[in-house]
């Protein structure tokens, strides 16, 4: 359970893409043609838009010198554009070409410009119903959205994930401080002790100097902090275990009470008998116990569902069934049979134990006792004698006054 996507079995996995299979020679040689063909094209269209620029930089100053304007302000006006985008619809194109690629690079694996091709000359694409259409968008889509939201399948790919999308978040706000003159700040650590995650920090312009400034302690001491802190969590699966499930729905929604904990070992007697509630519809071949020792991801994913359909709830017992539950007890009792699991003893319980000290334990021993601050205070003060003797009588005038 060493990775997240271990520790979160009932989310979907981004599958690592397998290696393609080495190339022949032939493919290889074949590939370099391809490859000495492409730049030989780059080449000429670098030259053919080299030629078009100059061609439009003698334009623009002709159209400056006639308009009295400069040629700055022409440039403005052919090049204005926005840098805020909405996001695109799911285009159905893109949708042929993802349905294309599951259907042929079982095998092989082709390129986006193959697949491309192989949509734009296959018949069937042509004549597709709407109903097809959107059934082949929402295909796209769904393959997206699991994109964003499922866990990488090994700490290895996470920690990349991570790496670069920090990257692409710093770069963001940096230039959002250019754009605004926005303040921010990124911390970025790993949840879980396992994780081969490496924390980062970011703050735009002297973002840095606030910590050390406000809290006179440097930005890197937060990371730690906030690292520690993350990783003592136990939040790092993404899913509500039922453990946590069952524990919420008996002190919140049945008995009302907030700090009750699940007790599975003695469920019939610290759960049932005291506070009158039955945990109703357990899974069938699902061990009664707490999820962290089920054990099987199948087990498990069987107690989720059935608390999320509320086919496993939590019911009050009435006063007759919690009568007839405290009788049941009481003559499982009567024949012997252990009804609450008692504690474990400690493997030295009954033998006195040496504190540092050197004393024992068991007894208590008087001279190593020691005192309170409040009668180390008076002892001091007895031993010293008053500060002030504003208040304090000489004894060489008291013995004359008693003369």
């Amino acid at each position: 359970m060493s990775s997240w996507a271990a520790r979160n079995p009932t989310r979907a996995i981004i599958r690592p893409r397998t290696p393609p299979p080495r190339l022949t020679d032939a493919q290889k040689a074949s590939r370099k043609i391809k490859r000495d063909q492409r730049l030989e094209r780059t080449k000429h269209l670098h030259d053919a838009v080299a030629e078009y620029l100059d061609a439009q930089k003698t334009k623009i100053e002709a159209l400056s010198r006639a308009h009295h304007v400069t040629p700055k302000h022409i440039n403005d006006i052919i090049g204005s554009q926005t840098h805020y985008r909405t996001s695109r619809k799911s285009q159905l194109i893109n949708a042929l070409v993802h349905a294309k690629a599951k259907e042929m690079n079982a095998g092989a694996r082709y390129s986006l410009a193959e697949l491309r091709q192989m949509v734009a000359s296959d018949p069937e694409t042509k004549a597709l119903t709407r109903e097809e259409k959107e059934r082949y968008i929402a295909a796209l889509e769904e393959h997206r959205e699991k994109k964003v939201i499922s866990v990488r399948a090994n700490n290895l790919a996470a920690a990349r994930d991570v790496v670069a999308t920090t990257d692409r978040i710093v770069k963001e706000l940096d230039d959002l401080r250019v754009r605004t003159g926005v303040y921010g700040t990124l911390f970025v650590v790993r949840g879980h002790i396992n994780d081969s995650i490496q924390s980062a920090m970011h703050g735009t312009d002297n973002s840095e100097d606030f910590w050390e400034d406000v809290y006179e302690h440097p930005m890197a001491d937060f990371l730690r902090q906030y690292e520690q802190w993350a990783c003592t969590q136990n939040q790092s699966k993404s899913f509500v275990s039922s453990h946590s499930l069952c524990t919420y729905a008996s002190s919140v929604a049945v008995t009302g009470k907030k700090d009750i904990v699940m007790n599975y070992h003695n469920y019939e007697t610290s759960v049932i008998e005291t506070y009158g509630v039955r945990l109703v519809g357990w899974p069938n071949g699902v061990k009664f116990t707490s999820p962290s020792n089920i054990g099987t991801v199948g087990d498990i994913r069987k107690l989720r569902d059935a608390l999320k359909a509320r086919t496993c709830y939590w019911t009050v017992l009435s006063p007759a069934e919690l009568k007839a539950h405290a009788s049941e007890l009481d003559t499982r009792r009567s024949a012997g049979e252990v009804v609450r699991k008692p504690r474990k003893k400690r493997s030295d319980a009954g033998v006195p134990r040496k504190r540092k000290d050197g004393s024992s334990a068991g007894r208590v021993n008087k001279e190593n006792i020691r005192p309170s601050k409040r009668a180390k205070k008076n002892s001091t003060q007895l031993q010293e004698g008053p500060k002030s003797a504003e208040f304090v009588e000489s004894s060489d005038e008291e013995e004359e006054g008693h003369e």
